[in-house]
């Protein structure tokens, strides 16, 4: 619907990539959920007629729906722009649809998923609006649409789908009403849905409308509308089951059972079983991946440099072990997990005769296994 404000496009190049998630979350199904990627910075309005809004949006009637980012230098930033003022609620950009307006017109965003959803699957399906600030109508209602094809009006009028959900609110302006909040719902899949569209589905006599006299809206069509931001679009699997993530600590291969580690940058006091205090931070990063796997045992073992006596050796490496297993029982790991072990100076790992030699043999060794 043609606009009574110029139109300025910077010319920015972008590559838009799809990000899966990789670390075991559950995947978000919407590309581009939070608009942050664009064919083209936005400048004011959006005039263009054409399906394409931005990468993986477009829209489901002949409206023209709007981005906003902090690139733009126009009328559609962030957090100043045209319809208002406001911060994105996740990254620095965010869309905008009329949800009412006098004369019946209305935007829709529509995505097509990353993946269909699977029959009987389940789902949570959320995003976030907020009524932009210059609008001088507020509503009761915002929903959204989940389809097995792009259904799309010739006009820029009602999309009559009926909704999968529709949030209707107690009043069509609350205490609320111009904050970002949440539209949020869990269902069960009926399997291949594939496109997400998000507006108002109902005509003007259903929907209730809020006339907001303080508001200080410029714009002709503000005048008359109820235009909202939208943000932070998810479409998640909540039965799938998680993937766990590869246990890493920094310095160290992939943790595993049945496998020896040496607690690097462990250190004792000379001729002492007394931790020193740069101890505890390595411990302490330990101690998330013994406590995210309650299942395992720990086996830990102590060495010595040669120097000294074997009797006196197998003693302080007993001792010097006790230490680190009774740190890790004081942050709450359970005594009857842990085993440890002395071993004196029988199993070195280096022959020479030097300082960093002895230092390597002096070492704290950990080993998991799996309680069957």
């Amino acid at each position: 619907m043609a606009r009574s404000h110029k139109f300025c496009i910077l010319p920015v190049t972008i590559i838009f990539i799809f990000l899966l998630a990789t670390d075991g979350s559950a995947q978000n199904l919407v590309a581009n959920g939070s608009f942050e990627q664009f064919f083209k910075c936005p400048g004011s309005y959006n005039y263009e007629l054409t399906e394409k809004l931005a990468p993986g949006w477009f829209s489901a009637n002949r409206g023209t729906p709007d981005l906003f980012n902090v690139c733009s230098t126009g009328d559609a930033s962030v957090p100043t722009n045209w319809a208002g003022q406001s911060k994105a609620y996740n990254g620095v950009g965010y869309a905008g649809i009329y949800c009412y307006t006098k004369n019946g017109y209305r935007e829709y965003l529509q995505t097509e998923l990353i993946e269909p959803l699977v029959a009987n699957g389940e789902y949570y399906i959320e995003f976030y609006y907020k009524l932009s600030s210059n609008s001088k109508y507020s509503i009761d209602r915002i929903g959204f649409y989940l389809s097995d094809s792009a259904k799309r009006r010739i006009d820029d009028f009602v999309v009559y789908s009926k909704p999968t959900y529709e949030l209707v609110l107690a009043a069509p302006y609350t205490r609320t009403t111009g904050v970002w909040a949440k539209c949020g719902y869990m269902m069960k899949a009926k399997g291949g849905e594939r496109f997400l569209t998000i507006g108002n589905f109902s005509d003007n006599n259903t929907t209730r409308i809020f006339h907001i006299t303080f508001s200080k809206a410029k714009e002709a069509m503000l005048n008359t509308a109820a235009y909202y931001y939208i943000d932070d679009v998810r479409v998640t699997r909540l039965d799938q089951p998680k993937v766990e993530k590869p246990l890493i600590i920094v310095g160290y291969p992939e943790i595993k059972v049945e496998q020896t580690y040496v607690l690097n940058n462990i250190s004792f006091q000379f001729d002492s079983y007394q931790l020193v205090d740069n101890s505890f931070i390595e411990l302490d990063k330990w101690l998330v991946v013994i406590k995210s796997k309650p299942n395992w045992k720990i086996t830990l073992t102590g060495h010595t440099d040669e120097r000294g006596t074997d009797e006196y050796n197998l003693k302080l490496s007993k001792q010097r072990v006790q230490q680190v297993a009774d740190y890790l029982i004081t942050q709450g790991i359970e005594t009857k997990r842990i085993s440890v072990v002395g071993e004196g100076k029988k199993k070195p790992l280096s022959l020479g005769k030097e300082e960093k030699d002895h230092a390597l043999n002096r070492r704290v060794e950990i080993r998991f296994s799996e309680d069957r």
